[in-house]
């Protein structure tokens, strides 16, 4: 797990600070370790840089000592695999034809080693990064449908002088890039980006009115112009002589896969043995790994797995008050790792412990979001205590239909008769813009997009005269009409809910303080193999996630099976009404957005008095995050 940068200039070259400034800006990524490459005249030269390990600075010339380059790499190491200088990256191959920097885990690297040793390959390092660099010499750009893992991949191959940008199916790993006429440029995050003198910060506005419907904004659009996200699943290739980009994509979420004669108990019994080797493989690691355990089914059972496995795993629990009510599920945790017999990390967070941090942490993310994210809380935590691996139970309610909307659209389906009266509804007043809106969605991606909690199309015509299409009637729908409402639910799930959404979020806040997370859930194997079942065994329309339920009864008690579903989340509604300093701050960021006169100050103002109900606190903590995220990156 590590952050990435790098650069290709097509006419000329750029000087070592631009690449030094891009890496020492996602040092958080990995505070290890430090690298870099350039290639220059056909030649490749690794360089080391001042947090560099003692056997890098010995063997590989300082960075400064470089001349400028047309091509170069940066890299930031945060050493969870083979600590030793052998996983240094960039990595070169031995033949020197092939650099590769790369972020992320593969975690069937030993079986990948043991094919390519049968192929007579004799390996330096006992890590991941070099079993990807062979494999690459062994299978070309193959290489990528062999890997069972999350990775962003960089790598320039010499022989045929293209350099490749890789990001892993589900998007777990971010991968940014600016592209004009004279170059392109990626990295982890956008943040590094922003360090190379010829990307210009300019709003994007498609994609922050995007990022207001859908809580993010989704890949490859960012709120930033000419900037954008690798998708999930691509290949991007880059002809050095020609400039040409070319895209592939190698993996798609799975959809109309033949279905398997599979009875419900036949399914959980291979849905359990899958769990156990997802996560027997995800536990490799040579430092300590532990869980986070909310208290609910996905990872409650995740831990109880995982302690199966190493009777002397710890998991890690958040909790606000310790009651069990509201957003707090802490008492049901408790419980659970007493019955598990495992050690228990317990983090109380208050309103008072945010503040201080509240306004760097808000300007860590690189684009507006509804809450402050406890994930970074609780990294920052967990690094104190000694982790830089944690294993989440995210994508759970994705790949297994753990959300309400899976029972509720039949709702939805049946009022649909109504739609038609739309065009005969007023849009004045509060209620007739509800119901109006409500009459809209008229196919399943509007109202998947409907029951996000960010703002409603209404909301940004109130807020912006600026030309806005709604996302419902812009994203391009490639299976519309062929799959049912349950399939339809899950494609969007995957597609906009995680890669541009949940593991965005989740990266940002881990590596903040250089912690990595993993996600089981989200293994691409399990996910084509959810796939290809009946629905009924998927969806059952009683219950959200049946099939894993059926599982989970095995491992977690009936109270923590039946616990009402409240997410991994801070109160920010409770505390933005009774926290007066928190207030105070937003407040003041509402101010100074309204001096811009980009939005209406009127709108503003009206949500500002509605804060305390229902869905206004999230409508205004997207305007306090864009006022910070237009100080931190545009101004």
């Amino acid at each position: 797990m590590c952050g990435i940068s790098g650069y290709i200039r097509f006419k000329d070259r750029a000087g070592i600070p631009v690449l030094q400034a891009m890496t020492n800006a996602i040092r958080h990524r990995g505070p290890d370790d430090e690298g870099y490459a350039l290639v220059a005249d056909g030649q490749i030269t690794l360089y080391s840089g001042d947090d560099s390990v003692e056997e890098a600075k010995q063997h590989l010339p300082h960075i400064l000592t470089a001349s400028p380059a047309a091509i170069g790499f940066g890299f930031r190491r945060l050493s969870i695999l083979d600590l030793s200088y052998c996983g240094h990256q960039p990595m070169l191959s031995s033949d020197g034809n092939i650099v590769l920097t790369f972020n992320g885990e593969i975690y069937n690297y030993k079986e990948l080693r043991k094919e390519l040793q049968q192929l007579g390959v004799r390996f330096k390092s006992e890590g991941d990064t070099e079993v990807i660099l062979e494999g690459y010499k062994a299978w070309g750009k193959q290489v990528v449908n062999k890997l069972n893992g999350m990775f962003a991949i960089a790598l320039y191959d010499k022989s045929v002088n293209k350099v490749l940008l890789v990001r892993d199916r589900l998007g777990i790993k971010p991968l940014f890039y600016h592209s004009a006429a004279e170059g392109l440029t990626w990295a982890s995050e956008i943040k590094a980006l922003l360090k190379a003198p010829w990307v210009k910060p300019e709003v994007n506005w498609n994609g922050l009115f995007a990022n207001y419907e859908l809580q993010t904004t989704p890949s490859p659009v960012t709120c930033f112009e000419n900037v954008y996200s690798i998708e999930p699943g691509t290949l991007m290739e880059i002809d050095i002589a020609t400039g040409k980009i070319e895209k592939n994509t190698y993996w798609q979420i799975p959809v109309d896969r033949p279905i398997l004669n599979i009875t419900e108990q036949e399914a959980a019994g291979q849905l359990d043995e899958r769990l156990q080797s997802i996560v027997q493989i995800q536990l490799r690691s040579d430092v300590p790994v532990t869980s986070l355990m909310s208290g609910g089914i996905d990872s409650t059972m995740l831990t109880a797995i995982c302690a199966n496995q190493h009777p002397d795993f710890h998991c890690y629990t958040l909790g606000f008050d310790g009651t069990g009510e509201g957003a707090d599920e802490l008492p049901q945790a408790i419980a659970m790792a007493q019955q598990l017999g495992i050690k228990q990390h317990i983090h109380y967070i208050h309103a008072a412990d945010i503040i201080d941090s509240l306004d760097a942490s808000i300007r860590h993310f690189e684009e507006p979001y509804v809450m402050p994210e406890p994930g970074l809380e609780a990294s920052k935590y967990l690094r104190h205590e000694g982790y830089k691996v944690v294993m989440n139970g995210l994508g759970a309610d994705e790949v297994f239909g753990g959300y309400a909307y899976y029972l509720q659209y039949r709702q939805w389906q049946q009022r649909k008769k109504l739609f038609f009266l739309e065009a005969l509804i007023p849009s004045a007043g509060e209620f007739l813009k509800k119901t109006k809106n409500y009459f809209s969605l008229d196919t399943t991606l509007k109202y998947f997009l409907n029951v996000r909690l960010g703002m409603k199309p209404y909301d940004i015509r109130d807020l912006s005269s600026r030309p806005f299409t709604p996302l419902g009637s812009k994203l391009h729908d490639d299976y519309a009409g062929r799959l049912d409402i349950p399939g339809s639910l899950f494609y969007y799930d995957l597609k906009y809910y995680i890669g541009s959404h949940h593991v965005y979020r989740d990266d940002l806040s881990g590596m903040r303080h250089g912690l990595e997370m993993r996600y089981p859930y989200l293994d691409h194997e399990l996910i084509d193999w959810v796939a290809s079942l009946p629905m009924h065994i998927r969806q059952n329309g009683t219950q959200t996630k049946p099939l894993l339920r059926n599982v989970a009864a095995k491992y977690i008690t009936q109270t923590n099976l039946s616990m009402p579903k409240k997410g991994f989340s801070l109160p920010l509604d409770k505390w933005l009404k009774d926290s007066g300093e928190i207030q105070a701050y937003a407040r003041k960021q509402l101010d100074a957005l309204e001096k811009r006169g980009i939005f209406d100050k009127a709108t503003i103002e009206k949500w500002w008095r509605l804060r305390d109900k229902g869905i206004y606190f999230s409508k205004i903590w997207q305007l306090v995050t864009t006022e910070v995220w237009l100080n931190e990156y545009i101004d």
